[in-house]
């Protein structure tokens, strides 16, 4: 079984267990990040996942856990742009209580 198939494997069940949709930041070259909200008796806390999305060889599109150098500035972004709204929806909570 390749990275992409476990990724994927993981993402489905992620989102099972919240039942919510993702919130996906797109950072150029096809690197997108995906905050992902978990929720069990213990409290909440969210998982992110990045990846890149190509076309293989028959045009289809696939997901990736692996990048190249010219990928990673926008693996950078990515996790920053999750890291900040991370943070920014937890200042937003906070606040509101």
């Amino acid at each position: 079984m390749n990275n992409q198939n476990i990724s994927l494997k993981k993402e489905l069940k992620m989102q099972k267990q919240t039942n919510k949709r993702p919130i996906t930041i797109k950072a150029g070259r096809g690197v997108k990040a995906k905050i992902w909200e978990n929720t069990t008796e213990n409290g909440a806390w969210k998982n992110i996942t990045i990846t890149r999305t190509y076309k293989d060889d028959q045009g289809d599109l696939q997901d990736s856990t692996s990048f190249s150098r010219d990928d990673l500035l926008h693996v950078a972004y990515a996790a920053q742009k999750a890291f900040d709204t991370i943070v920014t929806e937890a200042e937003a909570s906070e606040n509101s209580e």
